[in-house]
């Protein structure tokens, strides 16, 4: 990107889309006839997540998040890994999951397929790794470990984040977005949590995230 160019933020269940990048149909598929099977028998690594069905939706958000923070990486939807089983995943849960994803305006990030196999259907959310800013999930950043899990991100993982990423105008932009992005979210957030102690919560934990991405604006500019 060219320095000074303004790049809007991307947030996972944002409004905003950049105006630089748009939904790819063509995007290239990781997942394939040749490797699935294989894909499949070696189990869930930091790359890939393996989910019988959805019980909850709002989990896909944290798992696109953490993975577009990450490395990237696929969701496999009707596999059960501890059986060793293809399940298959219904029509009607196939459009609830799409919806889902359509409202989140991360079609710049994902790719979403199905793919036959053994007269069953799986799901693939393909998500890419972002090359920008944090990819939030309901106003907080996720990670994606090595050991399959995926948790919210610290002020020491968020510091390392933006700590890779070039000093430029752009992503400074993009970072002054974020700060007004988030305290907007928080705001919203204290306004409808019923408790106190819910409001403390997401408010301590909001203004860590705000400390590390002002921390790294002190940095460049200081």
């Amino acid at each position: 990107m060219k320095r000074g160019t303004t790049r809007r933020i991307i947030a996972i269940n944002g409004k905003t889309m950049s105006d630089e990048r748009k939904y790819k149909n063509n995007m290239q598929r990781t997942i394939n006839v040749q490797n699935i099977y294989s894909i499949l028998t070696n189990g869930e690594n930091e790359t890939i997540e393996f989910k019988r069905t959805i019980h909850n939706i709002t989990i896909l958000g944290k798992i696109i998040s953490a993975f577009a923070n990450a490395n990237g990486g696929n969701i496999i939807i009707g596999y059960d890994e501890q059986y060793k089983k293809i399940i298959g995943i219904s029509e009607t849960e196939q459009q609830k999951i799409k919806s889902f994803i359509e409202r989140l305006n991360i079609q710049n990030l994902c790719t979403v397929y199905s793919f036959a196999i053994e007269d069953k259907t799986l799901l693939i959310i393909e998500v890419q790794k972002a090359d920008d800013i944090l990819q939030l999930y309901n106003g907080q950043a996720y990670i994606r470990m090595s050991d399959t899990s995926t948790r919210l991100m610290n002020t020491t993982d968020i510091k390392k984040y933006y700590a890779s990423m070039p000093a430029t105008t752009a992503n400074v932009d993009a970072l002054v977005n974020q700060i007004t992005s988030i305290y907007d979210l928080l705001i919203e957030q204290k306004n409808a949590s019923e408790t106190a102690e819910r409001k403390n919560f997401f408010l301590n934990l909001g203004f860590c995230i705000l400390s590390a991405i002002i921390g790294y604006l002190l940095g460049v500019f200081f």
